[in-house]
């Protein structure tokens, strides 16, 4: 009767100011993401070497004859660092979709305009979902050291994309990746010896353009590197890992 209406109305409204507010979070939520992705689409590209050289200056270390990172001296030598490591565990993740256990620390992230995945599990589910897109080089990578454990591998990639054509669609990227350092480290903790050399955390730059950084984007990309890793578990069947 009248009784039962008076219960279902404020009932009914409750219902929907929560349906409202969830979809305004949605929608929130959704246009944060676009402007992520969006600045690396259309951001403008920084050089993530020249980055590196202008923190080097500020620091009074951009001459390498003088400099008192040891590690500028020997910058260009291919052999004498991690370069080669760093491109083949590169090169092997985005073109085959492998990352090897023993290449990175358990704690390994990988930072895109679109996501933010956490350890090995994650990492290595977001780089078996890029297969889907049969990711080929269209040029030859080419890395670069720009810190004592900092590297920066250019590539250029295309992939298979829907409407794409036949030949796909190329981009080109700045990964940057950091190694586990082997003292201490930004937040005064020692890694484990086991971790140090392996890879750390990898950040892709589509054309060279930077992240947007800090709260909401960084918030924003880990709950879509999280639905990505649920995702991809759910949809894309398992193959024997190269």
């Amino acid at each position: 009767g009248a009784f039962g209406n008076v219960v279902a109305m404020p009932t009914a409204h409750a219902t929907s100011t929560i349906a409202g507010a969830l979809a305004r979070t949605l929608i929130g939520l959704s246009v944060v993401e676009a402007c992520s992705v969006g600045q690396g689409v259309f951001g403008a590209p920084v050089s993530a070497a020249e980055e590196a050289r202008v923190v080097a200056r500020r620091r009074g270390e951009d001459d390498a004859e003088t400099s008192s990172a040891s590690w500028r001296k020997n910058a260009k030598c291919q052999t004498c660092s991690s370069a080669p490591f760093v491109l083949k565990q590169v090169e092997r993740m985005y073109l085959r979709g492998g990352v090897d256990a023993n290449a990175v620390s358990s704690s390994v992230a990988f930072e895109d305009p679109a996501a933010l995945v956490e350890g090995i599990d994650e990492v290595r589910e977001a780089f078996r979902a890029v297969q889907a897109f049969s990711p080929a080089a269209a040029e030859a990578s080419a890395v670069e050291r720009i810190g004592e454990d900092r590297y920066v591998v250019r590539t250029a990639t295309r992939y298979l994309l829907p409407l794409s054509g036949p030949e796909g669609v190329t981009v080109r990227s700045e990964v940057v990746v950091d190694l586990v350092p082997k003292g201490v480290d930004g937040d005064g903790t020692a890694p484990s010896a086991a971790d140090v050399g392996k890879i750390a955390r990898i950040e892709e730059r589509w054309n060279g353009a930077r992240l947007l950084e800090g709260f909401p984007f960084d918030l924003v990309r880990r709950g879509a590197g999280l639905v990505s890793y649920a995702a991809t578990r759910a949809v894309i069947a398992d193959r024997p890992r190269p």
